[in-house]
C-alpha cells in the first residue's frame, strides 16, 4: 500500500446545509489528461458533512486541475473555480490515500484496512471551496480555494431555453422555491453571514476527556467536526490520551461498556468557549470533558483550561444501551 500511486476514487460535490446549489458544469483534470465531469445532479444542501451525489468516475489518477461553475440559490449567483491543485496538495492526497483508515468490521469483528472514495468538492456562499478525501465514516480536509463571481446566460443553464425572461426572473423563483423558509426570514434581517464557513476551519488543540461516576471505560467514539471533517477513534488512540489540532465538533457518539452517549454541540457556543479559551490561555491545550451523570440518564460537556472551565449548556444529548 506504501509503494501504491494510483487509487480508485469517484467525485462529489456538496453544499452547506440549507443553502441549495447546482452544478452548471465542471470537471477535474491532469495538465495533459481529462479524468471526470462535474456534471448536473439535481440540487445540493445536506450540509459538508455529506458527500452529495456520486457524479464523476475518477478513475486511479490524482487531479492538478479543479473546474467547476455553480449557481447559490440563497446568494442569487453564479460562481465559477479554476484552480491548479498544486504538488504540495496531490502528494498530501497521495499521502492520505495510502495512509488510509481503519474501521470495525462487524461480519470479521475486527478493524479492517480501508481508504478514502471520493474526492469530495464542498462549496459554500462567499464562494468558498474546499477539497475533501471522504471515506466510510472518515474525511479529511484537503486544501481551500477562492471562487469568483461569474455570468451565466439563464438559457445555458435552464432545461428549457425561454423559460425565463431573465436572470433575476430565473433567481428570483427558485429563491423562493428552494431556500427555506427559515433561512429566508434570517437573510431578510441579518444577511448572509459571509465568514462564518471559514471561522469553522479554524483549528485547536484539544482532546475529549472522560470522568466517570463509576468504573467504566470508553470504547472508542465518533466525531463529526464543524469544518465537515469525520473520524472513528478506536482504542490504540484513545489510549495515547494526546491533543490533536483539530476542528471543533459538531456531532459525536460515545461507546462505553453498557451505555452509548450521542452529543450534537451547538455551533455558536462551543466555537464562543473555544474562542474564549485561546484568548484566556494563548498556545494552551484545551480539554471537552465528557462527564456521564449518575444511571447514565445523560452526559455533560465541560471546556477546560488552565483551571477555568466553560459548560456547553446547549448541548443535545441523547443516551442508549448498547
Amino acid at each position: 500500500m506504501s509503494n501504491k500511486t494510483d487509487f480508485v476514487w469517484s467525485a462529489t460535490v456538496t453544499s452547506v446545509e440549507d443553502y441549495p446549489i447546482e452544478i452548471h458544469k465542471g470537471y477535474l483534470a491532469t495538465q495533459d489528461k481529462f479524468i471526470t465531469a462535474l456534471h448536473n445532479s439535481g440540487i445540493e444542501d445536506d450540509g459538508w458533512s455529506y458527500d452529495g451525489t456520486d457524479i464523476g468516475a475518477g478513475g486511479n489518477i490524482i487531479p492538478s486541475i479543479l473546474s467547476l461553475t455553480w449557481v447559490s440559490y440563497a446568494e442569487k449567483k453564479f460562481w465559477n473555480i479554476e484552480a491548479t491543485i498544486d504538488e504540495t496538495t496531490q502528494n498530501k492526497m497521495l499521502e492520505l490515500f495510502r495512509e488510509g483508515f481503519y474501521n470495525w468490521n462487524h461480519a470479521k469483528e475486527k478493524l479492517i484496512h480501508e481508504t478514502y472514495k471520493h474526492i469530495t468538492v464542498a462549496v459554500a456562499p462567499g464562494g468558498i471551496v474546499v477539497l475533501f478525501l471522504t471515506g466510510d465514516v472518515h474525511r479529511r480536509e484537503i486544501a481551500r480555494y477562492q471562487a469568483k463571481e461569474t455570468f451565466v446566460d439563464v438559457n445555458s443553464f435552464v432545461p428549457v431555453p425561454g423559460a425565463f425572461k431573465d436572470l433575476e426572473t430565473f433567481y428570483d423563483k427558485f429563491y423562493k422555491g428552494l431556500v427555506p423558509k427559515y433561512l429566508q426570514e434570517k437573510i431578510a434581517k441579518a444577511g448572509i453571514p459571509y465568514g462564518i464557513w471559514d471561522t469553522y476551519r479554524e483549528k485547536y488543540n484539544w482532546r475529549f476527556t472522560m470522568s466517570f461516576y463509576k468504573e467504566d471505560k470508553l470504547n472508542h467514539y465518533y466525531v463529526g467536526y464543524i469544518n465537515g471533517e469525520e473520524d472513528n477513534i478506536y482504542q490504540e488512540v484513545i489510549n495515547k490520551k494526546s491533543f490533536n489540532h483539530l476542528a471543533l465538533p459538531l456531532n459525536a457518539s460515545f461507546y462505553f461498556k453498557i451505555y452509548n452517549s450521542e452529543a450534537k454541540f451547538d455551533e455558536e457556543e462551543i466555537v464562543a468557549a473555544f474562542k474564549k479559551m485561546k484568548k484566556n490561555h494563548p498556545d494552551k491545550d484545551i480539554e471537552i470533558e465528557v462527564r456521564p451523570a449518575f444511571m447514565y440518564k445523560t452526559t455533560t460537556f465541560t471546556v477546560k483550561c488552565e483551571g477555568e472551565e466553560i459548560p456547553l449548556e446547549k448541548t443535545v444529548v441523547k443516551m442508549y444501551k448498547n
